[in-house]
């Protein structure tokens, strides 16, 4: 496998373990506090959806390396607008929308990171890879969706195994829409216009 080869699976994996982690996670939080009523339910998501989306924006980083204050500012912002989107797709239509929303507007936050920071070296691609992440994570986030609805009647009713499904919604989500957002990437992210500074160590 090539260089951009290389790249291409490193921002794939790296994609697929974040969101699996940060949906795992979630779901592993939510459902073990969710027999305490409803505070127990608000805390499992007012902690458990910010704190889940911290996990996926910070995998991105440490493969894309953006810079520090950008790396702040995504985090941020994934933790925070995930969860809007999360709880708004609740509110609007319920499950499984609001798992879709969140991957969307993580995945999109995603795609503004990269196209700033390839605005900023004035490096060419800035547009396509913002495309990338946004198509990329949208059939994700229905890909995840489908995969779960399917597996979700053969799981037995416990938190861990929620915590399960919830991760390989996270992982389908995570490969596609890395897959496609890494092919874009690739080709341009570490070219030579861009600071070694701002791309992983090769």
């Amino acid at each position: 496998m090539g260089t951009d080869g290389n790249r291409w699976a490193r921002v794939t994996l790296y994609s697929t373990l974040g969101l699996a982690g940060a949906l795992g996670f979630f779901g592993l939080f939510s459902d073990a506090l969710e027999d305490r009523g409803p505070v127990g339910d608000a805390i499992g998501h007012g902690l458990g959806l910010p704190l889940g989306f911290a996990i996926f924006a910070g995998a991105m980083a440490a493969v894309l390396r953006p810079g520090r204050r950008r790396v702040v500012a995504w985090v941020v912002g994934t933790a925070l607008l995930a969860t809007v989107a999360f709880v708004a797709g609740y509110a609007l239509a319920g499950p499984p929308v609001d798992f879709a929303a969140s991957i969307l507007v993580a995945g999109t936050i995603s795609g503004v990171v990269q196209f700033a920071t390839l605005r900023h070296q004035a490096a060419s691609g800035a547009g396509r890879c913002l495309a990338a992440a946004v198509a990329g994570y949208a059939v994700g986030a229905v890909a995840g969706v489908g995969a779960a609805i399917v597996i979700a009647p053969n799981l037995p009713d416990s938190a861990l195994w929620y915590a399960l499904l919830t991760a390989m919604l996270g992982a389908v989500a995570g490969a596609v829409g890395g897959a496609v957002n890494g092919y874009a990437l690739s080709r341009v992210w570490w070219a030579s216009r861009v600071p070694a500074g701002t791309a992983l160590v090769r």
